[in-house]
Formats: C-alpha cells, sequence, structure tokens
C-alpha cells in the first residue's frame, strides 16, 4: 500500500448538511486530532463549537473535547470501542464508525467517499423495527448490548443510559434511517436495577412542560414489560414530502466550555475529602458566563435560572454540564429545551450531592435562603429577580400539583398501571415537598449579605 492509498484513513471529511465545512485529520505520528476548516467555510461558515475558532489555531485538546462528548457514555462507548478493537480514548476511530448521525448537525464522513462513488445522502433508506424484534432485543440488552444492529453500529448520543437512536416515520413506524434519513428520536430503557426510572423521567418532563419551560417532547409507551420512553429529538426534523430529516447544529455545555466529557461534574476529581475542594469542571458560574455571549442574554440568563430552580425541586441532582446544551450556529446561538430531567432522590443507588454546586453548597438538603443568595452573587443574578422567578415557578408547580388531574392526564393511556400511577403519586409528594421548602425560602433571599 503506497503513502497516498494509507492517508484517508486518517483524514474525515466534516459536514453541515450538504456543505463541506473542512476536515477532520488524525496524526498517526502524534495521534493528536486536527480540524481545519476550508477556506470556503471560513468566509461563508460559522465556529461549530466556541472554542473551534474559525481561523483554524486552536490546539488539538479542543477538537479532542469536542468529538468526546459527542460520543456515547458508560457501557456503550465501551461496546462501540470493544467492537472496533480500538481504546475507548480513541475518538477517531469511533467517530469513522458512527460520525454521520452524531448530535446536533455536523457529520464526520470518510474522506474516501466522494460524490463519484456515493456518498451517505442521495436517497432516502429505512430499515423497519418489527415490534417482536424490538422486543427480543431489550430484553437481552444487558447480555448484548443495543449498540449493534445488522453488524452496524447505531447508538450516537451521549449519555449513560440505556439508549437507541431511531427514526420514526410519519405513520409511527420505528426504525433506522440512512441517506436522506436520520434519527429523529431516542428510546431510553431501564436498567433492572433501576425500576422506575423511565416513569420517573416521565412525569418530571411532562411537569416541566406543564409549567411553561422548553422541554423536550415525551411519551411513555410499554414494549411488552419493557417501559419506554420515547423522546422527540429538538435537533432533527422530518419533512415527509421531501424524504429527508433536516438537521439543527447543537452543542452540550461540556463542549461550549471546552471541557472533556470527564469535568461534566464541578467536582471533577469527586466528592472524596482530600479532593472536594478542586472544582475544575462544569459549573453554573462558567454557565451564566456563557449565557452573556449568546444571542439573548437576559433570555438565556432567565432560562438558566428557571431550569435551577426547577432542578431543585424536582431533586434531579444529575444536572450536569452535559445535561444542558445550545442551538449554535451562524445567527443563532440558545439554550436548548430541557431533558434528562430526574427525581434523582428517589433512587437510592445514585450519588446524592448535586452536580453543579449553589454557591459552595453540593448538599441538597443543606441548600436554603442563604446558599440561594450565595449563587445569585456568585452568578452575578439579581438577588431579587432569583426571589420573584423561584416563586413564580413554585406557585406553578403546586398549583399543577395542588390535586389529582395532572397524573390522571399524563397517565391516562391503556399502557399506564396502577403501579406507575402510584409512583407518580409518590413523586409528586416529594415534589411537593421540596418545592414549598424551597419557596419558603425565596422572600429572604434579597436580604441576605453573602
Amino acid at each position: 500500500m503506497t503513502m497516498a492509498e494509507h492517508k484517508p484513513a486518517y483524514s474525515l471529511l466534516v459536514r453541515h448538511g450538504e456543505s463541506d465545512v473542512g476536515t477532520l485529520a488524525l496524526d498517526k505520528g502524534t495521534n493528536l486530532l486536527k480540524l481545519a476548516y476550508s477556506q470556503e467555510w471560513q468566509k461563508s461558515g460559522f465556529a461549530i463549537s466556541p472554542a473551534l475558532s474559525l481561523d483554524n489555531q486552536h490546539s488539538p485538546e479542543v477538537a479532542y473535547n469536542y468529538l468526546d462528548n459527542a460520543l456515547p457514555e458508560g457501557g456503550a462507548r465501551k461496546l462501540l470501542a470493544d467492537d472496533l478493537g480500538v481504546s475507548e480514548k480513541n475518538v477517531y476511530s469511533q467517530v469513522r464508525a458512527i460520525g454521520d448521525d452524531l448530535t446536533g448537525a455536523i457529520s464526520f464522513i470518510p474522506s474516501e467517499v466522494t460524490p463519484e462513488n456515493q456518498s451517505p445522502g442521495d436517497e432516502p433508506e429505512f430499515r423497519l423495527i418489527e415490534e417482536d424484534e424490538l422486543i427480543q432485543r431489550i430484553a437481552n440488552k444487558d447480555d448484548f448490548g443495543l449498540l449493534m444492529w445488522d453488524d452496524k453500529p447505531r447508538l450516537s448520543v451521549a449519555g449513560v443510559q440505556d439508549k437507541l437512536n431511531i427514526f420514526i416515520d410519519d405513520q409511527g413506524r420505528m426504525g433506522f434511517g440512512d441517506g436522506t434519513l436520520c434519527s429523529t428520536h431516542i428510546l431510553k430503557f431501564e436498567k433492572s436495577n433501576c425500576p422506575n426510572l423511565v416513569v420517573n423521567e416521565y412525569f418530571c418532563m411532562k411537569l416541566s412542560e406543564a409549567v411553561g419551560l422548553p422541554t423536550s417532547k415525551v411519551q411513555f409507551a410499554r414494549f411488552e414489560q419493557h417501559p419506554t420512553l420515547i423522546v422527540e429529538r429538538f435537533d432533527r426534523k422530518y419533512v415527509s414530502e421531501k424524504q429527508k430529516v433536516f438537521r439543527r447544529h447543537m452543542i452540550d455545555g461540556c463542549q461550549a466550555l471546552n471541557l472533556p466529557r470527564d469535568l461534566k461534574y464541578e467536582r471533577n476529581l469527586g466528592d472524596g475529602r482530600d479532593v472536594q475542594h478542586i472544582r475544575d469542571g462544569a459549573s453554573l458560574p462558567r454557565l451564566f458566563t456563557l449565557a452573556e455571549s449568546m444571542s439573548s442574554p437576559a433570555e438565556s440568563m432567565l432560562w438558566l435560572i428557571n431550569w435551577q430552580c426547577f432542578n431543585l425541586m424536582i431533586s434531579n441532582y444529575d444536572s450536569h454540564g452535559k445535561n444542558v446544551s445550545l442551538f449554535f450556529d451562524k445567527s443563532n446561538n440558545r439554550f436548548t429545551p430541557a431533558y434528562d430531567l430526574v427525581n434523582v432522590a428517589m433512587f437510592p443507588q445514585f450519588k446524592h450531592t448535586i452536580a453543579m454546586a449553589m454557591g459552595d453548597e453540593f448538599e441538597p438538603d443543606n441548600i436554603n435562603a442563604y446558599q440561594l443568595a450565595d449563587f445569585a452573587e456568585t452568578c452575578e443574578v439579581n438577588k431579587k429577580l432569583l426571589s420573584r422567578q423561584l416563586s413564580l415557578l413554585a406557585n406553578k408547580v403546586t398549583g399543577i400539583l395542588a390535586d389529582d388531574s395532572f397524573i390522571e392526564e399524563i397517565a391516562k393511556f391503556a399502557h399506564f398501571t396502577d403501579a406507575d400511577r402510584d409512583y407518580m403519586t409518590t413523586v409528586k409528594a416529594h415534589v411537593l415537598d421540596r418545592t414549598h421548602y424551597l419557596r419558603s425560602q425565596a422572600p429572604k433571599i434579597p436580604t441576605i449579605e453573602v
């Protein structure tokens, strides 16, 4: 094999829709990545994340951080690496394998693929998943995983929960999309040691939507005994007349802050006594600073306030740097709808410290008016504004949960069991208790000097 024949394996074309963005290259001598924008994209395009500047002067770790965050986490990441026969840290090989359906609108295509030998993209391709096949795969996911279908890796969204990217057409059929099609929804499942995780997230997501917060659209389904959350992707839009899925570019908080996925928690070295003072990971002050540079700083700041207050009300301790994202393109950078909203307090097997501190406090039971005021000062938020927004949001939550109509409405379908409704009633009681307490602290916030 000549050098000319060998080189394409170490280079990928970077595309945004049908436009060429540039190239991603791996230096096989140093094992460092280089993302280089084309001259045309530099003139007419945009930086695909804040740190990947259009001048091509960014360092190799910036491209690594961007791609590392775009790939799956947890067991899916290990399965993907094992199937490819590479290290989990070898992001280049993993992006080469699944780079045509990553989150957002940027795709990574092997450079040996050219229009002449058919780039993925000119015709819609649909591979139907029959319900029996899906049920069998869910039943065996702990043994065989959900990554490989027809000898092709499919999962390509970040996160540690069992997930499957799928395409759903306008007739409700599920499958895999290729060519002009790609995934439009995400199926989320629960592990055997986390019963009720799906119904918990469904309740929290529907509550967020009910109080008027921008929230991902979700449905609850059952495939035989397996509860499943169907999440509509807000970075995708299927247009049936054109048989095409249009993509919208987005990045998560770690990509926006140029942090590797290992720094998605503020205490990036953990909660141990000797390292808990080290806080180099994603944090609320960093996100509020990011908000100042967005298309509408005031709107973005308000979104963050409401997002964090709601997370406290539902005890979503795991609201880390990858559980917040933003649309990011040439004309618009705003926070996306909220997602991954779970009442973590209901699961004793999960860590019960919050991912990003309120001021200096990581213990949720210790958050009172003082910590809320400290959060406001640390993030340069007006304390009266925080007090007002916390009260408004708490009133909405308590108003919606005041009677049984909310649960009756969201759990009225046949695939919900009495056990599901009983569990939602337990979550509701926990959320109400926490929300009442936080509302009682709100009037005190403006009076506190930190």
